[in-house]
């Protein structure tokens, strides 16, 4: 199954904007809609109709987590009902307002456990905390090398360009950093060969 990661924002009710994203390095990211989270980018370029997907949506144990998380059920909802998707449930991973090395931990267990055998992966790394980006990523990673024929497909970031106050200059971007993510696994095979100079394969990972 298709399983789209991402982890809610923290804005407060009234500033969580909606953006329309231009898609940098992936065209399959592109789409007419706005939205206040781009991860539903990726879910508009990759589901297709008739085939049930699953989002996995890491919430922060608060008012604000929980409403957030409602305006993407709303969002997703409009988005699938457009387009024909269908969304098996957006299942939400509870976390705390804690940066301790094992709150992180504990994350990291409970998004492995929403991966199985032959899905095909998908994250948003915009939104949470950098120790919580890094906890997603590294669930993403691991489902990748532990779980049989597991796939990663598209790992986004959405940036908002804002060259003045003016909110009318401003831009939104989504980039396609699944490259970023191969890079790390090129790497660690690299290190454990002993590869003094990597910079000519890591040129080649780039350029796919």
């Amino acid at each position: 199954m298709k399983k789209f990661f991402t982890v809610i924002p923290l804005q407060v009710p009234g500033m969580l904007s909606r953006y329309r994203y231009e898609p940098v390095g992936n065209t399959r990211l592109g789409m007419e809609e706005e939205t206040s989270f781009p991860i539903l980018t990726a879910v508009h370029g990759y589901a297709q109709p008739g085939e049930p997907f699953q989002v996995i949506a890491v919430v922060a144990d608060s008012e604000v987590g929980r409403a957030n998380c409602q305006a993407l059920r709303q969002e997703l909802e409009a988005l699938c009902g457009k387009y024909g998707l269908t969304c098996a449930g957006v299942e939400e991973v509870t976390v705390p307002s804690d940066e301790s090395v094992s709150a992180h931990a504990a994350t990291f267990q409970k998004l492995i456990a929403h991966a199985e055998d032959e899905d095909e992966l998908f994250a948003c790394i915009t939104f949470g905390t950098k120790p919580l980006s890094m906890a997603v990523r590294m669930a993403v990673q691991y489902a990748y090398r532990v779980k049989r024929n597991t796939s990663i497909t598209c790992i986004v970031y959405g940036q908002i360009d804002r060259p003045s106050r003016d909110p009318s200059t401003w831009r939104a971007y989504v980039y396609d950093e699944t490259a970023l993510v191969r890079l790390d696994e090129i790497v660690r095979v690299l290190a454990d060969r002993g590869v003094a100079d990597p910079g000519a394969v890591i040129q080649r990972v780039l350029a796919l």
